[in-house]
């Protein structure tokens, strides 16, 4: 009965567990900088940051990447334009020569990167930032190491230490509307802000986990997702406030999360991992990169997606092809090997 039992055992498992083929070509360029950001502010203008001052803009929409003419050898961690003209980047100095200056600082542009202005970060101490981002209305924050939290004040330029009662290394947040966001960090911490980020309450799980968060994407008001180490992946329906997790393909770090719409979503990581899905999340499947190394940001610009990361990695995607030519997700069967004995 037993022979008979595993003999009938073939277990039918959908392709997403296994890589299928997505369309994300390798761009060649002339740097083996490790790229942390990318932004685009139009269909035409955005923006590549990284390791040793790396800064490359491209005017035709990604077709071209220029490097800029450099204006500092620290790594530039994040870049945010929200016109073509004004923008902010976060750079980091080099921890082992950093003497008496704090590790990060803030410079921002009012000509289109021509030149830049250091940012006055009043209550700057020692702690690491990691990440920027903007309200709806404009107002920027930055987030880093202890629970450490900087926001914009009203003259858009100098941006005040606020004591937050985190303690975790807090890695990214996310405006998604004029009140309301949620940051995530280090410990499987996430807080939620409903005032325009005055105050911060900790967010529920359901099967709380202590996994470190490192990004968090929301495609509206009350629907958003969070990724972090070994493959987690959660979602949450009411704006934060309450997290579910998703069931994961990979148990490989993931660094970063992009939604195009309420249903189709990317997320990348350590190794290349690049997965998909089209269910909001309810089967992520595993794409087959053609890229190794480790990949830290996904954006979409339109129709077409960006992901960047370490040795200079620059890879692009046009959505409207994988809808003209969408990859064929059937059933296959996985076979074992069964003991005669029974």
């Amino acid at each position: 009965m037993n022979y008979f039992r595993q003999l009938f055992i073939l277990i039918l498992i959908p392709l997403c567990f296994i890589p299928i083929k997505a369309d994300w070509k390798k761009l060649k360029v002339n740097s083996f900088a490790w790229f942390h950001s990318i932004y685009f502010v139009n269909q035409n203008k955005g923006w590549i940051v990284g390791s040793q001052g790396a800064y490359l803009y491209t005017t035709d929409g990604g077709a071209t990447w220029r490097q800029k003419e450099k204006f500092t050898n620290d790594t530039i961690r994040d870049v945010y334009f929200p016109d073509e003209q004004n923008g902010w980047i976060l750079c980091e100095r080099d921890i082992y020569n950093v003497g008496t200056l704090s590790p990060s600082y803030i410079l921002k542009t009012s000509n289109g990167g021509e030149s830049w202005d250091k940012v006055n970060l009043d209550g700057d101490g020692k702690e690491r930032l990691v990440k920027i981002f903007f309200s709806k209305d404009g107002f920027g924050y930055a987030v880093g190491e202890a629970g450490t939290f900087f926001a914009m004040q009203e003259d858009k330029n100098t941006w005040k230490k606020i004591n937050l009662s985190i303690r975790y290394l807090l890695l990214d947040g996310r405006f998604f509307s004029q009140k309301n966001g949620l940051i995530v960090g280090g410990g499987g911490s996430a807080y939620f802000t409903e005032d325009g980020g005055n105050t911060w309450n900790p967010a529920n799980f359901v099967n709380k986990s202590n996994t470190k968060l490192n990004a968090v994407y929301f495609i509206n008001q009350n629907t958003g997702w969070a990724v972090g180490a070994e493959g987690k992946i959660f979602m949450s329906l009411n704006g934060g406030k309450l997290w579910h997790e998703q069931k994961s393909p990979i148990k490989t770090d993931l660094l970063d999360v992009f939604f195009v719409n309420t249903s189709e979503g990317w997320a990348v990581g350590d190794e290349g991992v690049l997965l998909y899905t089209a269910t909001a999340g309810n089967i992520w499947t595993p794409m087959q990169s053609v890229a190794k190394h480790k990949l830290e940001r996904i954006f979409f610009n339109g129709q077409t997606g960006w992901i960047v990361g370490f040795g200079g990695t620059i890879l692009s995607y046009n959505k409207n092809y994988k809808e003209t030519n969408p990859p064929k997700i059937t059933p296959a069967l996985q076979k074992r090997t069964y003991s005669a004995a029974y």
